[in-house]
């Protein structure tokens, strides 16, 4: 049995990519689901863009449970519409040009004014798409960035506080000498020790 297996596993072998390119593109794994779908990228936008945001985002914030990737989700959703209500803008404005032309065929152009008021509920539709989407990102973003400061101060609290060292003992610049016990000392009281009083004077008769 074992013998058939490693037969098994050498037609079959099991290996991750190995040079660059496969590397850069295993990237597109997290396309297949959720928000990464490719269900997400509409008209002119890129895969390739959405991946690199992807990547960005979880490197930056490196989610490591469920709460924290769906704030990331969150911030990467929101900033893909973003990006592409900014190339709906533009579009917006050729087409309100091109409307405003068309009802006025004697104007030699057309400027911001005139598009702005002929499509101006487009624009305001657009504005508030804009709005959502960036207070969806900055909620999440604030949430995000108060539950990574709650998890690097519990890191910091779990770790054993460093012992101080004891400071050592202050000794004085100066300090007078202290005489030993074993030093030799003159006896108080001996007769045959008397203090120099002087030559000695003759005694008269």
């Amino acid at each position: 049995m074992p013998a058939a297996k490693q037969t098994t596993d050498r037609q079959n072998p099991q290996t991750g990519p190995r040079t660059a390119e496969g590397k850069a593109a295993c990237r597109f794994n997290a396309l297949k689901h959720g928000i990464y779908s490719e269900q997400q990228i509409m008209f002119d936008e890129s895969a390739e863009d959405l991946a690199e945001l992807t990547a960005e985002y979880h490197e930056q914030h490196s989610p490591v449970n469920a709460t924290e990737r769906e704030l990331v989700d969150t911030l990467i959703h929101n900033e893909w519409r973003l990006r592409r209500m900014r190339r709906v803008e533009a579009v917006l404005w050729e087409h309100a040009a091109n409307t405003y032309l068309t009802a006025h065929p004697d104007e030699p152009g057309c400027n911001s004014a005139d598009a702005f008021v002929t499509n101006s509920g487009a624009f305001d539709r657009l504005q508030r798409i804009v709005n959502a989407c960036e207070r969806n990102f900055h909620r999440a973003l604030k949430e995000l960035n108060r539950i990574e400061v709650a998890r690097g101060h519990a890191r910091r609290t779990s770790q054993p506080e460093e012992s101080t060292p004891a400071p050592a003992p202050v000794i004085p610049f100066r300090q007078t000498p202290q005489p030993h016990d074993d030093a030799p000392q003159s006896p108080e009281g001996d007769a045959s020790v008397r203090p120099n009083s002087g030559p000695e004077m003759p005694q008269t008769a």
